[in-house]
Parts: C-alpha cells; sequence; structure tokens
C-alpha cells in the first residue's frame, strides 16, 4: 500500500452531519464477562447448526447418487455451487442491512430459514428440488456470518476478538463433527428401513432422514437467540442521519479496501484459498474411504466426526490464546503471523495424507492437519474485523465470507472431481484429486498471505482508535 493511499484509508470520514453519535463513539463499558461468553456460546450452536446442516450432504453423497443416478461432477454442484449461488447473492445485501440493524434478530430469522430448507433437503422427491433446497440453505446462511463477527467485535475487547471467533468456530468443528456421526449413526438406523410412501409428498427414502432429523432442532433454536442473548452497542465510528444508522455506501466500502488492497488480499485471498483446498478434501473425505478401503459410511463418518470434534477445538482455542498472548506483547500483525506460519503446515500435509495406502495413518496425518489448521482459523477472522470500521465491518465480513465459503464452497469440492473425472479419469485415482488440488492451491495461499504481513500490521496499528482500550 502506498503513503498516499494509507493516508486515504486514514483519513477516511465514517461520520455524518446530523449524527446521533457523533463522529466517534463515546468510550463505553463492554458487556459483562458473564453476558459475553453467554452470547458467543448461543453464536456458537448457530454455527454449528449451519455447518451441520450444509456438512451432512457430504456423508449422503453415494446413497444419492445411487438413487438419482448423478454423476461426481453433478454430486459437486450439489456439495458447492447450489449451496454457493444463493449465498453470494444474498450475502452483501444482508450484510448492508447487518451493518444498520439489530443483529441478533438478522441471525435468528436467518438460521430459522436454513434450517426449514434443510427439512426441505429431506423431503425433495429428485435432482432438482434437492438442488433448490441446498439454495435455499445457502440464502439462509449467507448472513448468520457477517451479523455476527460483528457482534462479537463490539463485544470482547479487542485483544480478546481472535479468541472469540476462534472459540465460535468450535461449532464449526462441532457441527462438521456432528454431521459425519449423526449422519453415519442415521444411516446405520435406518438402513433396513423400507422406503416411506407420505401423502402429498412422496417417496422418503432411508438417507433422506438424516436431513428432517438435523434440520428441525435449529427452527428451536432460533428462538434461543432472539429471546436469550442481546444486542450489543456498536464500538467506533459508525454513519447516523437523525439519530438513525445509515449503510456506507458500497463504492466507498470497495474504495477503502482498495486503499489497502495488499493487507485485504492477504487477509480474504490467502484465508480463501487455503479454504479452496481444504473443503475439497473435507467433502470428498467419506467417499475416498468408501473407494480406497472399503469402508462403510458408518463407520468412516462416525470416526471422521470424533476426530473433527476431539481436535479441532483444541487447535481453535489454542489458535485464539497464542494471538492474545502474541498481541499482549505488542507482535506487530500478530493474527497474520499465526495464519502465515499454520500454512506452511498444513499445505504439505494436505498434499500427503489423502497419499497414504493405511487408512489408520491416513486418519493421524488428517487429524494432524485439523489441528495444525484450526490454529490459524481465528485469528483469520478476527484479522479482517481488527482493521475494519464499524460500519462496513458486516460488509467486509461477507466479502470475506464470499470468498471463504462461496468461491471455496463451490470450487474446491469441484476441483477435486474435475480431476477425478477429466484429468485421471477413474474413481479409484481420487486420492490423487485430493492431493494435486492441495499442491496446486496450497503455495498460492502461502504466498498471498506472505505479501500482506507487513501491510496487515500497520494497518492494525491504524485502526487502534476504533477500539476504546
Amino acid at each position: 500500500m502506498t503513503d498516499a493511499a494509507s493516508q486515504t484509508a486514514t483519513d477516511t470520514d465514517f461520520s455524518g452531519e446530523g449524527s446521533g453519535e457523533g463522529s466517534r463513539a463515546q468510550p463505553h463499558a463492554l458487556p459483562s464477562t458473564r453476558s459475553a461468553y453467554w452470547s458467543l456460546f448461543v453464536l456458537g450452536v448457530v454455527v454449528m447448526f449451519t455447518v451441520l446442516d450444509r456438512q451432512i450432504l457430504s456423508l449422503l453423497i453415494e446413497p444419492i447418487k445411487a438413487d438419482y443416478g448423478i454423476s461426481d461432477t453433478q454430486a459437486a454442484l450439489l456439495l458447492g455451487a447450489a449451496f454457493s449461488l444463493t449465498y453470494a447473492i444474498a450475502g452483501l445485501p444482508i450484510a448492508r442491512y447487518a451493518d444498520v440493524a439489530n443483529r441478533r434478530n438478522l441471525i435468528g430469522g436467518c438460521i430459522a430459514f436454513w434450517s426449514a430448507m434443510t427439512i426441505a433437503c429431506g423431503l425433495a422427491q429428485g435432482y432438482w428440488q434437492l438442488f433448490l433446497a441446498r439454495m435455499g440453505i445457502g440464502a439462509g446462511e449467507s448472513g448468520y456470518g457477517p451479523a455476527t463477527w460483528s457482534m462479537l467485535t463490539d463485544i470482547f475487547p479487542r485483544e480478546k476478538v481472535a479468541f472469540a471467533t476462534g472459540t465460535l468456530a468450535i461449532g464449526a468443528q462441532a457441527g462438521t463433527g456432528l454431521a459425519l456421526i449423526i449422519g453415519g449413526s442415521v444411516l446405520a438406523f435406518v438402513a433396513h428401513f423400507p422406503p416411506l410412501d407420505i401423502p402429498f409428498v412422496g417417496v422418503l427414502r432411508p438417507w433422506q432422514w438424516a436431513f428432517i432429523i438435523v434440520g428441525f432442532p435449529g427452527l428451536l433454536w432460533a428462538i434461543v437467540v432472539v429471546t436469550m442473548i442481546k444486542e450489543p452497542r456498536r464500538r467506533g465510528k459508525s454513519v447516523a442521519i437523525q439519530g438513525k444508522l445509515k449503510s456506507v455506501p458500497v463504492k466507498d466500502v470497495a474504495l477503502y479496501m482498495w486503499n489497502d488492497w495488499r493487507t485485504y488480499l492477504a487477509v480474504i485471498g490467502g484465508h480463501s484459498m487455503k479454504y479452496l483446498f481444504a473443503l475439497g478434501t473435507t467433502q470428498w473425505m467419506p467417499t475416498l474411504f468408501v473407494r480406497e478401503f472399503d469402508w462403510s459410511l458408518t463407520k468412516i463418518g462416525l470416526l471422521q466426526g470424533f476426530l473433527i470434534m476431539g481436535v479441532g477445538p483444541i487447535g481453535l482455542v489454542l489458535g485464539g490464546k497464542l494471538s492474545e498472548y502474541m498481541t499482549r506483547r505488542g507482535v506487530p500483525g500478530a493474527n497474520m503471523q499465526i495464519v502465515f506460519y499454520a500454512l506452511l503446515v498444513t499445505v504439505p500435509l494436505s498434499i500427503v495424507f489423502p497419499l497414504m495406502g493405511n487408512p489408520y495413518v491416513l486418519l493421524a496425518l488428517y487429524s494432524l492437519n485439523v489441528f495444525v489448521s484450526s490454529l490459524g482459523v481465528g485469528p483469520a477472522t478476527a484479522a479482517a474485523q481488527l482493521i475494519t470500521p464499524n460500519p462496513m465491518r458486516a460488509q467486509i465480513g461477507a466479502v470475506k465470507q464470499f470468498s471463504s465459503n462461496v468461491i471455496a464452497f463451490a470450487l474446491g469440492p469441484l476441483i477435486v472431481a474435475l480431476f477425478t473425472d477429466y484429468l485421471f479419469s477413474d474413481p479409484g485415482d481420487l486420492k490423487y484429486s485430493m492431493s494435486l488440488a492441495a499442491a496446486v492451491l496450497g503455495p498460492l495461499a502461502i504466498l498471498i498471505v506472505w505479501q500482506g504481513l507487513s501491510t496487515y500490521a500497520r494497518s492494525y496499528e491504524r485502526t487502534a482508535a476504533e477500539f476504546d482500550e
């Protein structure tokens, strides 16, 4: 970033004439520790549901392929593009609303909608009905991330934001694990059920019960969100007219990011590239064990699920605590340094572990990969929030979410499938496709993060005045 660009970014004014809040919010007390951690728990469960409802499909791909007669590429479109299409379309408008509205109520509405769409997946009677229901899940889930990250940045002290976002991601690890565990258990339980013909719906196949079972509790948790946590007061500069918050124009958000493009490329682009190869690995793992080792979906679902839930949270908490420790000691750009060094270990592990000929060695290396990768999750999320002014946090969070979830979710599984279908032309070579995807995309992620380490440190210091420390 040039000095002129830095000055432009520094001098940008987010106060409006007639603002009821002034150009900068007055110092105020943060929520109590008890209230903060209760909100973190409730929002963590929301994240668990979003990943649970999203990831359950990865375990059900083989029976869906058998019933619907689809290819790996069509299955990858279900895993990725069907979800990400509406996620992309709805994400930014909902984020703009989150920057000025009650974020708690928005999150409650989102979880209710995507949970209903998950149940609709269980009632789908064909490929395109399932595709449309997945699109509904994408639309609902697009709103929770930016609103949640924005809330946590207003709830916790600056040095603890990485810990909060890392702890929040335990919900994602739990959701991924529970998707595999619940999915595997349900498949075992209903394996011998005959198809059930439901009036006005159609035939309900055994695997469809998994969608219904994981979708229903989210409807109940939406009530908990809107009744049992509080909307925090916003910290930092805000745009207000006649006492009401007003969205920052998209062009101003884009200009702010452009003036600090190297930093946002590292914070958003590097993390997205990591997700691009990581999601391909995660989504195709159950299928790899079926094809390579002739394991049942129930067996690999339970083992992979318990590994993720056991190892991932340790890495998430340690990553957040490491960020807090380094920040308190004045390490420049601590969050992005953690992301960078975690990538240096994660990339070679992601290349090697799919190639292991022993399933238990493969799982051991996969577990190590999950742990190291988890170290950078909280710092990566906090990094974007901590360099962004309050009135555009949700919008820039939506850009990050779009890049890491929409692009990566759509293309990660698809890249692996395309390698399998068209490069190797053999379903039995799935392991090579997974390894090749990591070998191509991993070094790019490392390079993108590395180029922005120094500019991130300067951006972090520039926005210190946004927080009442």
